[in-house]
């Protein structure tokens, strides 16, 4: 069975503490972010004393830091955080979909639109949609072909498309662009709903983040390069 407390091995305090200042934070504002009571288990995790494992872990992740590198004799299996046993990165998966289930119905499974005064479920107004593989701004035609274009020319202009979802399964990194109100939203929501249903990449987790979210969260902080990276910023955003 893996240990219950952890401590920091002298390499990984010094580690740990350029991070620390790197921040420009307190002991107290460290506290606050990791959610403890008292700055106590923050001050013995800089001395090299041993602290509870995943106040440890998440002291590491707040600083951007990999705990197995800051511990002393790190363990090497996971432990599940209530029985101590081993558990594979599926059950943890499947795990994390059930605590977020209900979040990401409420964030995405239902739309207030405009003129109506009552909500209205996504899956009563979707449409299916395509997309298209290339930008037909960016797309080419001779000067000489404009004066006087067939209809084959033109077509040359429009690329082809494909179903939204078949897109989305091809690439593991997309971004889709598209006039306001093309249904670019309407669709990643779409998404989300079905994966969170497990009609759709049932072996991931569904996380949808607004353009508005990260707007609001980046004025709080005054930087808009940083926000993303914050821990805090996606515990936010994972909990239920």
């Amino acid at each position: 069975m893996a240990k219950r407390s952890l401590q920091a091995s002298l390499a990984g305090v010094k580690q740990a503490k350029k991070a620390f200042d790197n921040l420009g934070w307190t002991q107290d504002n460290l506290a606050a972010e990791v959610n403890l009571k008292t700055r106590q288990p923050v001050w013995r995790f800089f001395t090299n004393r041993p602290i509870e494992r995943y106040t440890f872990i998440e002291i590491c992740s707040v600083l951007e830091l990999n705990w197995r590198e800051i511990a002393e004799n790190p363990p090497s299996e996971g432990i599940d955080s209530e029985a101590g046993q081993l558990i594979s990165i599926e059950a943890l998966v499947k795990q994390v979909r059930s605590q977020r289930r209900d979040k990401v119905q409420q964030q995405c499974g239902i739309l207030h639109l405009l003129d109506t005064n009552y909500p209205v479920a996504i899956e009563d107004i979707y449409v299916e949609i395509n997309i298209s593989q290339e930008i037909t701004s960016r797309q080419w035609i001779e000067i000489t072909n404009l004066e006087y274009p067939t209809c084959k020319e033109l077509n040359q202009t429009a690329s082809k498309t494909i179903p939204g979802i078949e897109a989305i399964t091809d690439q593991s990194k997309l971004r889709i662009l598209g006039q306001p109100g093309s249904g670019k939203t309407t669709f990643l929501q779409y998404l989300a709903i079905e994966c969170n249903r497990g009609n759709f990449a049932s072996n991931l987790i569904p996380i949808f983040i607004s353009l508005r979210d990260f707007a609001d969260e980046s004025k709080k902080t005054g930087d808009f390069s940083q926000t993303t990276r914050s821990p805090a910023f996606w515990r936010s955003r994972m909990s239920g």
